[in-house]
C-alpha cells in the first residue's frame, strides 16, 4: 500500500524542488515551455504563449489537493527562478510503481540540475511514499536524458517501438530504465 504525501518541499544543494504556484508562469514560459528545442522530444506542444502556461500552472495548482498528485517546480536557489518541472506520474497503488518525467530550460542544460533533482526524489519516492519501481523513460534519440537517468542509478530494461506519440503524432520508439526499492542503496 502506497502512503501518498502529495508535492512536498525538498531541498538539495542548488535547488528547491517545491509545489507550483500560479505566479511561476512567467518563468515556465520564457525559461523551458516557449522553446521548441526543449518540446523537441516531449509529449507536449511547445506554448504559443504566456496564457497557455497560465493554464497549465493552474490546473497543477488545483491538482494539489489530491495527495496522490506529484508536480515539482525545479527552483534555482541562486536566482529564485522556476527552470523547469519534474514529476511523479503513471503512478499504480496496485503495482506499487510510477514513472519521473522532467524538463529543464535550455540554459540550465549540462549543469547536473535535473541529475540532482531526480536523485533528490528517489529516496522521496521509494522510502517516503513506498513505491517499488521507479521507471523513467527518454526518446531514442535524447541521449542526453538516458545519461540522467543512468547518473541516477536506474538500470536500462530496453526500448519499446513505437510506444508514444510526439507532438506531431508520430508515434516513437522510447528507452525505458528503472530502479528497484531493494536495488536502492539507502532503502529501509
Amino acid at each position: 500500500m502506497l502512503a501518498h504525501k502529495g508535492t512536498q518541499r525538498i531541498e538539495t544543494e542548488r535547488l528547491i524542488l517545491r509545489p507550483f504556484k500560479l505566479s511561476d508562469a512567467n518563468d515556465m514560459f520564457k525559461n523551458w515551455a516557449s522553446d521548441d528545442e526543449v518540446t523537441k522530444y516531449l509529449t507536449w506542444p511547445t506554448h504559443s504563449s504566456i496564457e497557455v502556461s497560465q493554464m497549465i500552472i493552474d490546473s497543477w495548482v488545483a491538482a494539489y489537493e489530491d495527495s496522490r498528485y506529484y508536480q515539482w517546480a525545479i527552483e534555482l536557489k541562486e536566482n529564485h527562478q522556476a527552470i523547469g518541472s519534474i514529476s511523479l506520474m503513471n503512478v499504480d497503488d496496485e503495482k506499487e510503481c510510477g514513472e519521473i518525467g522532467y524538463c529543464i530550460g535550455r540554459r540550465y542544460w549540462n549543469q547536473g540540475i535535473v541529475t540532482e533533482a531526480f536523485q533528490a526524489l528517489i529516496p522521496f519516492c521509494l522510502n517516503e511514499i513506498g513505491i517499488e519501481r521507479l521507471v523513467a523513460r527518454h526518446h531514442i534519440n535524447n541521449s542526453a536524458s538516458g545519461r540522467v537517468m543512468r547518473k541516477c542509478g536506474l538500470s536500462y530494461e530496453g526500448t519499446l517501438r513505437k510506444v508514444e506519440k510526439n507532438t506531431q503524432g508520430e508515434f516513437v520508439d522510447c528507452c525505458y530504465y528503472s530502479i528497484l526499492k531493494d536495488e536502492y542503496p539507502c532503502s529501509k
